[in-house]
């Protein structure tokens, strides 16, 4: 958000409150072509709301914050418009149906499988939606990042609707991980019957069963 928008929405949210607001109030202080900036960049940021033909209110800062920290990169996959699948752990994730999570407000990656001549257009689309992407392997980053796996070609499931890889896969992924993806692994062994090439622990799997 540039700097002085954001003095803009201090200015208006002080004077206003909940309450609405118009150009003219603007105008007082700035030109007509910077009133105008300032209220399209306001609103398209989603800081303000139109209430009415050249009316707005001013958002609540922590309906801001929300905005600032919500998932969006599952939303921005699906429009797109180019083929993807979800894979590694965010595969895990999907196959348990979000039994096993990996993500929270602060770290939360997403991997998946792209076409190599997409890689281009993938990392052009993220960063200009001001999404931290990452090619191969995950670097430091908070908040929501991508991590691409680029491809020769894409085996893609459906599982809850989403582009997936093939839970066998994902069972393969679970051995080469397995203290950190025993659960995960017994989850999807006593939910989907896939066979597993590792011992589990009774107790994990006991706890899996009760899960599916």
């Amino acid at each position: 958000m540039p700097a002085y928008a954001q003095e803009a929405y201090a200015v208006l949210r002080n004077r206003f409150g909940d309450g609405e607001f118009g150009p003219e109030f603007l105008a007082w202080f700035v030109s007509e072509t910077m009133v105008k900036k300032m209220l399209h960049v306001l609103e398209k940021a989603g800081w303000t709301r139109r209430v009415g033909r050249g009316r707005y209110v001013c958002v609540t800062p922590d309906e801001i914050f929300q905005t600032m920290v919500r998932f969006k990169v599952p939303e921005l996959l699906e429009a797109a418009g180019r083929p993807y699948v979800y894979a590694d752990a965010s595969a895990v994730e999907i196959w348990t149906d979000y039994t096993y999570l990996q993500r929270s407000w602060e770290h939360s990656p997403y991997f998946v499988k792209v076409l190599r001549r997409d890689v281009r257009s993938w990392i052009s689309y993220f960063r200009a939606n001001k999404v931290t992407v990452f090619v191969g392997e995950a670097g430091t980053a908070l908040g929501e990042f991508v991590v691409l796996r680029p491809q020769a070609r894409l085996t893609r499931k459906t599982h809850a609707g989403l582009p997936v890889e093939p839970v066998g896969s994902v069972a393969r992924f679970c051995e080469r991980n397995l203290d950190a993806f025993e659960y995960p692994l017994a989850y999807i062994k006593a939910k989907l019957g896939v066979r597993t090439r590792v011992a589990l622990d009774p107790r994990v799997l006991a706890e899996a069963v009760k899960a599916a």
